[in-house]
C-alpha cells in the first residue's frame, strides 16, 4: 500500500492556500466536459485547436439551433449558428459569431472549461435573441446601455 497521497486526492496546496497553477486546459479536456455536458455535440479535435457542433434550444417551442464552437488554444473560442440563419442584431459580431460576454467584465482564461462557460451561454444568448425577435427590446445583458451617453468610456 502506497503512503502518499491516494490517486483521486485533490492537489495539495503551495503555502498560504495557494493552489499549483496547471496552464491550459487541453483540448482533449475541453472535449471531455464538452461530451459529458453536451453529450449531442459532436467534436473534431487537433493538436491545438477543437471544433464542436450540435444543437441547442432554448424552449420547447423554438426551433432548434445548430451550432458551431471553433477553439485554438490560447484564444477565445468562436460561437457560430449555423442554423436557421439569424436576424442580424447588436449581439453579433462582424464576422458572425455571438457576443456572449462584455470582455470589460469577463476575459476568457486558458483555464475556462468551454462546457461550464461558452456553451451555457451560448444557449442563454439564443433565449435572449428569440425574446428579442418577439418584443424588440435585448431581455438579456448587455454592454449596448442604451441609457449610456455616446463616447462613454463604459459603453460599447
Amino acid at each position: 500500500m502506497s503512503r502518499g497521497r491516494p490517486p483521486c486526492a485533490p492537489p495539495r496546496t503551495m503555502g498560504r492556500g495557494r493552489r499549483p497553477s496547471f496552464g491550459a486546459v487541453s483540448i482533449a479536456l475541453q472535449d471531455f466536459h464538452i461530451k459529458r455536458r453536451f453529450p449531442d455535440f459532436v467534436g473534431t479535435v487537433r493538436p491545438g485547436s477543437g471544433t464542436w457542433r450540435g444543437t441547442l434550444q432554448p424552449r420547447d417551442v423554438s426551433p432548434v439551433y445548430h451550432v458551431a464552437v471553433e477553439y485554438v488554444l490560447g484564444k477565445v473560442p468562436r460561437v457560430t449558428v449555423t442554423r436557421p440563419k439569424l436576424v442580424p442584431n447588436p449581439h453579433l459580431y462582424a464576422d458572425g459569431s455571438l457576443c456572449l460576454y462584455w470582455p470589460k467584465e469577463w476575459r476568457w482564461s486558458r483555464k475556462a472549461i468551454i462546457a461550464e462557460t461558452i456553451l451555457p451561454w451560448a444557449a442563454n444568448w439564443l433565449l435572449y435573441y428569440e425574446l428579442w425577435l418577439d418584443t424588440g427590446e435585448w431581455l438579456g445583458p448587455s454592454s449596448h446601455d442604451p441609457h449610456k451617453e455616446p463616447g462613454d468610456p463604459d459603453g460599447d
